[in-house]
């Protein structure tokens, strides 16, 4: 069984191998203004300071309110992880890099938390799971002219 087998909706991951490099491709990722170009769900993303532990945000996607967000963990140059609140629980995004023998990975990990997380797993996550792959595909193309 592959481990994207064991995947559930409220909890999921992708990756992709960018060839660029890993600080011309974390600037990139690192790049709130930019997100709607890559990420498929997203009509704009704003971040109200330098992207840096605790900065905040919104994320305004194509369906549904506003989510404000923060900056809850970063490792400068490799992961970050933001929360964005939700009724009773947030969504969880880790974005990391990984760079070895002149490629670098990116993974994007999904997670829905909270009491409803099956619940926004099944009417959100689902679609989310579905169109990660692609999101991860304009990130590369992307990040690759950059």
């Amino acid at each position: 069984m592959k481990p994207e087998d064991k995947q559930s909706n409220f909890h999921f991951s992708c990756s992709t191998t960018v060839h660029n490099s890993q600080e011309k491709t974390w600037t990139l990722l690192t790049d709130v203004s930019r997100w709607h170009e890559w990420d498929t769900e997203l009509q704009s993303a704003d971040v109200f300071s330098a992207f840096a532990l605790n900065a905040k945000g919104v994320l305004t996607p194509k369906k549904g309110p506003q989510l404000p967000f923060c900056i809850t963990a970063i490792d400068e140059g490799n992961t970050y992880t933001f929360k964005a609140k939700m009724p009773i629980g947030h969504l969880k995004i880790t974005r990391a890099l990984t760079h070895e023998n002149g490629h670098t990975t990116f993974t994007d990990d999904i997670q829905f938390t909270g009491p409803l997380k099956r619940v926004f797993g099944s009417v959100l996550g689902r679609g989310f799971k579905k169109v990660l792959p692609e999101v991860l595909d304009n990130f590369k193309r992307l990040a690759e002219k950059e």
